[in-house]
């Protein structure tokens, strides 16, 4: 995701890869995130995060602890520190730092590899307005963001975090059952996109809700029907619901691994 936001940020035209500090303990991903964006690069977290004005953490979130350990001590007050490492709190975060330094929680999607995510964000105790609107100029220039108290997260996390993975897997799910229907492999893939990239944004630039849409599409006793009501039988809601709820879970563990 640190790579996705990098791409997205430089591919916006708002950033310039002079403006960013990559950092990762992997010499080979430093290498190839300098060779690829042209930003600047280091191993050296401590003197990346003294040379910043916004601190970016997009590390896993079994190490954050350590790395909070490492850069804590010379994060300054007037930095503004994001985090979109999934479960781990602002207050965690904060923790770590010196009293009086802002901090937005952050989950975001890989959608913003081409300019079309979507972030929630949550203030930690010290973070104002203005810090807010930081992140969310940082996001937006990636996609879209909106603010939702941080005892939310875990459900955004659950829904749009992850929520790339599920349609993929839709759409692999899709592209097999084109093939094993007779279609040829390019067939059935080009059907497949060109239909989630339509149906995508039908739903997002339409003022109706997914169920009108989908309601229009239903033809009494027609293909789409016959097709949804397997869906229906198999209690496919349910198995969405069931996941979702397991993903928001999950997020709230990860927040404990970090202790």
């Amino acid at each position: 995701m640190g790579e996705a936001l990098i791409s997205g940020l430089l591919h916006s035209g708002h950033w310039k890869p002079s403006h960013i500090i990559a950092c990762d303990i992997r010499h080979d991903q430093l290498a190839k995130l300098q060779l690829r964006y042209k930003v600047h690069a280091s191993a050296d977290n401590r003197w990346a995060v003294r040379e910043a004005d916004i601190v970016l953490l997009a590390v896993k979130p079994q190490h954050m602890k350590h790395v909070l350990e490492e850069v804590g001590p010379v994060v300054r007050q007037e930095q503004l520190v994001l985090s979109i490492a999934a479960g781990i709190t602002t207050s965690f975060i904060e923790k770590f730092l010196a009293k009086g330094v802002p901090v937005v929680r952050i989950m975001p999607n890989t959608p913003v590899f081409v300019g079309l995510g979507m972030a929630g964000m949550a203030r930690g105790r010290y973070a104002k307005e203005a810090h807010e609107r930081a992140a969310r100029a940082i996001m937006e220039t990636v996609g879209a963001a909106l603010s939702v108290p941080e005892r939310q997260m875990d459900a955004v996390t659950a829904v749009s975090g992850s929520g790339p993975a599920y349609v993929f897997y839709v759409a692999e799910a899709m592209m097999e059952a084109g093939v094993k229907l007779g279609l040829a492999p390019h067939v059935a893939d080009a059907l497949v996109r060109q239909t989630i990239q339509g149906a995508g944004t039908l739903l997002a630039q339409s003022h109706e809700e997914a169920h009108t849409l989908r309601e229009r599409v239903t033809s009494p006793g027609g293909t789409t029907e016959a097709a949804l009501k397997v869906m229906e039988a198999a209690k496919v809601r349910a198995i969405f619901m069931k996941a979702l709820r397991r993903a928001k879970e999950r997020s709230s563990e990860l927040s404990q691994l970090s202790y």
